[in-house]
């Protein structure tokens, strides 16, 4: 089983009367996490994305608790001392501060943006208000690293903004999924700059799964989305879409005005 499109397709299904999370149940490990697959050997990014579908479902609140721990003590290896000091005297081809950290996609590799903004999601559901300790610590770190990593000229690309002193170009999905992350900041310069991106880029995307995210994320900033919806829904018509977890994303985006975002955090 792929936790990824696992958890999209349940959140897609929410609202229908299923047992079907308790796949979630069977596949979490024993230390919280998920792996990437059910069968998994280690913990995995997607853990955040697992969390986020048993808040949204309201199911196994055992499961949920272990998860969140399992996300507060995680992070990107930049965070530790010895890390630290070779971001900033030997590794210096890629710009970013490294005081400000995420969640990997492994175990003992740099922080993402995906599995950071699925985590600060997970995080910020699970713990809506008054936010204390290490639940406050992670997600102040989070936000930062998010803010961090943005491109020069907008949105954000898989990892860093700026690679061997050249800007990275941001990609839709990446954007998407970091904003809504983002969604109950202030909304500053980095946040702006990257909704503006986002708001120029989907209307020409034939990409159903980029389209799909980029809804998402503009329906989670009240921004209009019906013209997007339409494109999406005529995409969707015209090729098959053979990938679960597109088609989960898809309809999750064509349905968000009516049944409601479940990647959305309200200030």
């Amino acid at each position: 089983m792929d936790l990824e499109p696992t958890c999209l397709a349940l959140l897609a299904l929410r609202l229908q009367p299923s047992g079907s999370a308790v796949v979630l149940l069977d596949a979490q490990r024993p230390d919280g996490s998920w792996g990437s697959f059910a069968n998994d050997n280690e913990a995995s990014g997607v853990t955040g994305l697992a969390f986020l579908t048993l808040n949204t479902l309201g199911t196994f609140p055992d499961a949920a608790s272990r998860a969140a721990d399992w996300l507060l003590d995680a992070s990107g290896r930049q965070s530790s001392w010895i890390w630290k000091w070779k971001f900033r005297t030997t590794d210096t081809r890629v710009r970013f501060d490294p005081e400000k950290f995420g969640w990997p996609w492994e175990p003992g590799t740099c922080s993402w943006v995906v599995p950071t903004a699925f985590a600060l999601l997970a995080l910020k559901q699970s713990f809506p208000c008054c936010r204390t300790g290490r639940v406050a610590y992670r997600v102040e770190r989070g936000v930062e690293m998010l803010l961090d990593r943005a491109c020069p000229n907008g949105g954000w690309n898989a990892g860093n903004g700026i690679v061997y002193g050249a800007p990275m170009a941001p990609h839709l999905d990446a954007t998407a999924i970091a904003l809504l992350a983002l969604r109950s900041e202030s909304r500053q310069e980095l946040i702006e700059r990257g909704l503006a991106w986002l708001q120029r880029h989907p209307s020409s995307c034939s990409a159903p799964w980029s389209l799909a995210w980029s809804i998402l994320a503009l329906d989670a900033y009240d921004e209009p989305v019906a013209g997007l919806q339409e494109r999406l829904a005529a995409l969707a018509e015209r090729d098959a879409i053979e990938d679960n977890g597109t088609l989960a994303v898809v309809a999750l985006a064509l349905d968000c005005e009516v049944s409601g975002n479940p990647f959305e955090v309200i200030a």
